[in-house]
């Protein structure tokens, strides 16, 4: 490991630390009749069997909550109920009781649920819709998932949306085998749940699931340029054009978090694994002795020395680098694909620095638009 690299490692092993206690627990209620496919959902979503990896532990007669080491989710898991059954009564009140848990603090609270009614059998049933108004009134967000729909036909998949309609429940049909054709509505309840999960835990959701890459795409490219404008609204002291790579050095904090709200964290044993693996030592110090002999074209009569509004278009593009290889790391981890190759074919082309030029040119062309 190169002498950047192991600096870096340093740097964001600490940055790292803060983020993890800084996230909380995205808390998700799956219910279900029996065969609807629930498990195959949720492993679909976040990549993991939580049945079988996570830990287990019955918080109701009904109900079993499941936690994973280091992953930001908890999973309460219903018992799957009988279609034609004289237990809906009594499965429903405890569904009720369990639900109404507002005195509770907000990681112990349920916050979203998923009501999974397999596509397949072409019906949504009385019992299906009592559930689903009785947990619409403990006023939690609840998404309908029509599981299994690659074995339904988009004529019944309507006509069951339609039955729910009068409810104003939100609706979604998925395969969790022919997903990526985008006839399937995966991704959509991704970027749904994301939003309508309580602020202070999305972010954990995001960064747990992996059905849409697009969405943590978006949301990461939004948080970096969020953290560039705090790093340098307030007090920036202009710095030598020379001192241009300590700059990139020191964004290893918002390196870390990209990494992490990409899975890079879990992908890995460790961070300088991460490191060496996306090459992100040699990325930071190539970019920034390439900075240096760059800017004076970027920024020609700009003097000597970089001041807030440079550094923030700096600190963009950094990130949104990190953050489009991140990306393309991701997308080859889901379809399957070995990295390895790819990562080392990118940092023996010119494509970082090109990326990096892109990105720094747009930011500097949008800064004078609004002058």
């Amino acid at each position: 490991m190169s002498k950047e690299e192991t600096q870096m490692v340093a740097q964001i092993e600490k940055a790292m630390e803060t983020f993890l206690k800084e996230d909380g627990n995205a808390n998700i209620l799956v219910v279900g009749a029996t065969g609807v496919g629930k498990s195959a959902l949720v492993n679909k979503v976040f990549g993991v069997d939580f049945s079988k990896v996570g830990t287990g532990k019955p918080v109701t007669q009904e109900t079993t909550r499941y936690t994973v080491k280091d992953m930001p989710i908890t999973l309460f898991d219903t018992k799957g109920y009988e279609l034609a059954s004289e237990e809906h009564s009594r499965f429903l009140k405890e569904m009720q009781l369990y639900m109404n848990d507002s005195a509770k603090k907000i990681n112990d609270q349920v916050h979203i649920v998923w009501y999974c009614i397999a596509a397949p059998n072409s019906r949504v049933t009385d019992m299906d819709i009592a559930m689903i108004e009785q947990f619409m009134k403990t006023g939690k967000p609840v998404a309908v998932i029509f599981t299994k729909s690659d074995m339904s036909t988009m004529e019944d998949i309507e006509a069951m949306a339609a039955t729910l309609a009068p409810t104003g429940v939100q609706s979604f049909y998925v395969s969790t085998q022919f997903d990526q054709g985008g006839n399937f509505q995966l991704g959509e309840l991704m970027t749904w749940t994301y939003e309508q999960m309580e602020p202070s835990v999305k972010y954990a959701f995001l960064r747990a699931q992996r059905a849409n890459v697009d969405l943590v795409k978006k949301e990461v490219n939004k948080a970096i340029r969020q953290h560039a404008a705090a790093s340098f609204a307030v007090g920036f002291t202009p710095i030598p054009f020379a001192d241009g790579p300590l700059l990139l050095a020191n964004q290893s904090a918002m390196i870390g978090r990209i990494m992490k709200q990409y899975r890079l964290d879990s992908d890995f044993e460790n961070i300088s694994m991460i490191v060496s693996a996306l090459g992100a030592g040699t990325i930071v110090s190539n970019l920034g002795r390439y900075l240096v002999a760059q800017l004076t074209k970027f920024i020609p009569g700009a003097g000597s020395v970089i001041n807030g509004s440079v550094a923030t278009a700096i600190t963009v593009s950094l990130g949104f680098t990190i953050s489009e290889i991140c990306y393309r790391i991701a997308k080859k981890n889901l379809s399957g694909e070995d990295v390895t190759a790819f990562v080392s074919d990118l940092l023996k082309s010119d494509e970082v620095k090109q990326l990096f030029d892109e990105f720094f040119k747009k930011e500097m062309d949008d800064q004078k638009k609004k002058k």
